[in-house]
């Protein structure tokens, strides 16, 4: 017997948490695609083709439309594959120019006021983190003078240990003097991320807080870490991480080599 969109949706979400999936991945990644499909109609290929069209050709979103209608179908046995209308969006698109500088990082923590979100903005500079972790942390460990965060459960991609590049920021940022804004945090991590967000745009910070995520990555690999232990670090696989990032990890390993050449006494000097 059909049943309605709705209906399936209750169903999904429920199969969806009881494997372990988080509610942040169920709110950024599939709820909102899901409620732009009619609650009462009936869960058909047409009515799921019509969300995937409904969104603008080789973006995030339709890349997004396609891969959760493409779940939902498989779990309601509905025939619909809409691969073939995912289009060419990848993440490794990010622009290095868009990435803050250190300099530029500290140039803007020194410039912020509001003690809680100052420490907030330095956490997610030193550790790469997503900016709901900054709140989700063992904070005992810090108070303890711990340089190690670990990240908790609650989170995007589950619990993690993070090192601190560059760990000179631990003191310079005073990051052992946990101080958190007063915000909800009993609320889904989402929304934690959207306070943020709102917060550094009234401030009018001149990049993303999730830019500093890739300003981490990127030092990683000018300090020479192995790319496999930062993804495990930023919390997210292997392959992403060489997705999202590999022509800077080429980059970074040919610079070191060409400065090492350039160290020799024994190399080609010009006339």
């Amino acid at each position: 017997m059909p049943h309605s969109c709705q209906f399936w949706i209750n169903r999904f979400r429920e199969d969806f948490l009881q494997r372990g999936r988080s509610e942040t991945s169920w709110l950024t990644d599939y709820q909102k695609i899901l409620k732009l499909l009619p609650p009462n109609a009936t869960l058909t290929a047409n009515v799921l083709h019509e969300v995937v069209v409904g969104t603008p050709v080789n973006s995030k979103t339709r890349k997004r439309a396609c891969m959760v209608t493409g779940a939902i179908a498989r779990f309601a046995g509905v025939k619909y594959d809409p691969s073939p209308y995912a289009g060419n969006y990848s993440p490794a698109a990010v622009n290095p120019r868009n990435i803050p500088s250190d300099r530029l990082i500290c140039e803007w923590y020194d410039r912020l006021t509001n003690p809680g979100w100052k420490w907030i903005f330095a956490v997610i500079a030193t550790y790469g983190l997503r900016p709901h972790e900054a709140f989700r942390l063992d904070f005992e460990r810090f108070r303890e003078r711990n340089p190690i965060v670990f990240v908790e459960r609650n989170t995007k991609t589950g619990s993690r240990l993070v090192w601190a590049f560059h760990p000179e920021w631990i003191e310079r940022f005073s990051l052992f003097s946990v101080t958190l804004p007063p915000i909800d945090l009993t609320r889904p991590n989402v929304k934690v991320d959207e306070s943020a967000s709102h917060y550094f745009k009234d401030v009018k910070l001149p990049f993303h807080l999730y830019d500093m995520r890739h300003s981490w990555a990127i030092r990683t690999l000018e300090y020479g870490l192995d790319p496999s232990l930062a993804a495990k670090q930023m919390g997210h696989s292997r392959e992403v991480h060489d997705r999202i990032y590999h022509r800077w990890v080429e980059e970074s390993v040919q610079q070191r080599a060409y400065e090492a050449l350039l160290l020799k006494t024994d190399r080609p000097k010009p006339p």
